[in-house]
């Protein structure tokens, strides 16, 4: 997209150049391009709801970007085609954002990118529709050739960006002696090895141009694939882990990859949501609001004993406030977490959890515990609730309630939850998992035979909240009736 208006007005400073201009890419770039970030949004949501994309900072900068295409080709089919190539800036900025500069230099890490990334696209946007203008001009050669020439001045400008922003960020991301023992460091040695190849490539195209030879077109064409691959090693190296600091903080949580088992509880006065995915392992830590919190400090410590009974520590990294993610390769089978949390003022402690990979979602078995419910006309809900658990589970309350008044007040009432898990029966009951991610809410379900709620947890941001529920024998409910 940017390549076209490049060339546009690079056309209208030839001299005598002719009118016939090649077929107009920019809604077809801005329909992929959509597409593409689509498919970018649909991965960081994973199998929950819009409010948890809009929770993360990589699922904002990935819904920035789908509207930001989708108001590109808009733009385009109202003819307003110059307006359309502004978006595209914005998913600049987006990916500049997103990029791994930015965990270095707040500031400069972004303005880094941005620029590599507009030089990036400009060098190899002109040249794909330089030649495609080209073609247009068959026969029309001093043109053709004039064209060219004005591509290779803006190229080596570009070639200069890209180097200079390419190797400031190298010296940012990858010590040297990692840059031949790790995977990042060997992908970004080909990538540049590549980039050396396009600049001879370049450099050979304008020796011909400058003999006025006739074969200047053919290094251009062999520059504009390797510079294909160039962006596919660049694709790669956004997904691969920086070898410069295995200890540094995140500035976010890495996205899910696939379903995901959240689980939930409390250590003290100090609320912890975690979800578990493929992978990987995430924790948040939350406490009462007083004020701003912004400056609140968290401590985390993890050990993990997996399925075999062979126990851990796990290093965790941060990735944000009160955030934590630890890399894991999770063995089929219940593995247990135990976690010690701390917080400034607040009262912390230590908490298990346990995790039964792989992930089983069943949205059917919420819906099935819900129209259950529904049909409830009566029973007593024994409840428990705490802001502290090191000091006990609560007083308990009854409520006699009819499965629709409990319902109305529940977040899955109408059943449908961000991420319903189903888990290991227990005692031959069935249970389930629901998480609300955007609430840092997780509930836990046992389900009699009938679908019917026997226990439930539920640990939010500032209480845990467990409850048990009991149903009249079927001769009571009979005598209450008559």
């Amino acid at each position: 997209m940017l390549g076209e208006l490049a060339v546009g007005r690079l056309a209208a400073r030839v001299p005598d150049a002719p009118a016939r201009r090649p077929r107009r890419w920019t809604l077809p770039a801005a329909l992929t391009g959509c597409a593409a970030a689509l498919a970018l949004a649909a991965l960081q949501i994973g199998d929950g709801s819009l409010a948890s994309l809009l929770d993360t900072r990589p699922g904002v900068l990935s819904v920035v970007e789908v509207a930001a295409f989708a108001l590109a080709g808009a733009a385009v089919l109202v003819r307003r085609r110059t307006l359309a190539l502004v978006p595209p800036a914005a998913v600049l900025i987006a990916e500049a954002l997103r990029a791994h500069p930015q965990a270095e230099q707040a500031v400069a890490g972004p303005m880094l990118t941005f620029v590599h990334l507009t030089a990036a696209a400009l060098w190899a946007g002109t040249l794909v529709q330089v030649l495609r203008t080209m073609a247009a001009w068959r026969g029309e050669r001093t043109a053709a050739r004039a064209l060219l020439l004005a591509y290779a001045r803006l190229a080596a400008w570009l070639f200069a960006a890209v180097a200079a922003t390419g190797l400031i960020a190298t010296l940012l991301l990858v010590p040297l002696d990692d840059l031949a023992t790790t995977t990042y460091g060997q992908v970004l040695l080909g990538k540049t090895a590549l980039v050396l190849t396009v600049a001879s490539l370049a450099l050979a195209a304008r020796r011909r141009l400058r003999r006025s030879d006739r074969s200047a077109q053919r290094p251009a064409r062999a520059e504009t694939g390797v510079l294909a691959v160039v962006l596919a090693l660049s694709a790669t190296l956004t997904v691969l882990p920086v070898p410069a600091d295995a200890d540094r903080p995140l500035p976010f949580a890495p996205p899910a990859d696939g379903p995901t088992i959240p689980v939930g509880t409390r250590a003290g006065e100090i609320g912890i949501s975690a979800r578990a995915s493929a992978g990987q392992f995430v924790v948040d830590l939350t406490t009462p609001r007083t004020g701003d919190s912004t400056g609140q400090s968290y401590a985390l410590t993890a050990t993990l004993a997996d399925p075999r009974g062979t126990t851990r520590p796990r290093k965790l990294r941060g990735c944000g406030t009160g955030c934590f993610y630890a890399p894991v390769s999770w063995r089929d089978g219940t593995s247990r977490l135990t976690l010690t949390a701390s917080a400034g003022p607040w009262q912390g402690g230590r908490a298990g959890l346990t995790v039964t990979w792989p992930p089983r979602p069943d949205a059917d078995l919420l819906r099935e515990a819900v129209a259950a419910m529904k049909a409830t006309p009566r029973f007593t809900l024994h409840e428990l609730v705490t802001s502290n658990t090191v000091r006990d589970l609560g007083n308990q309350k009854e409520l006699p309630l009819t499965g629709a008044d409990f319902l109305a007040s529940e977040p899955y009432g109408s059943g449908t939850a961000s991420v319903t898990t189903r888990l290991p029966d227990e005692t031959g009951h069935r249970r389930l998992a629901l998480a609300y991610p955007a609430e840092h809410t997780q509930l836990e379900l046992t389900l009699d035979d009938d679908g019917r709620i026997l226990h439930e947890t539920i640990a939010a941001p500032y209480h845990l909240v467990t409850r048990t529920f009991v149903y009249p024998e079927p001769d009571e409910d009979t005598s209450h009736d008559h």
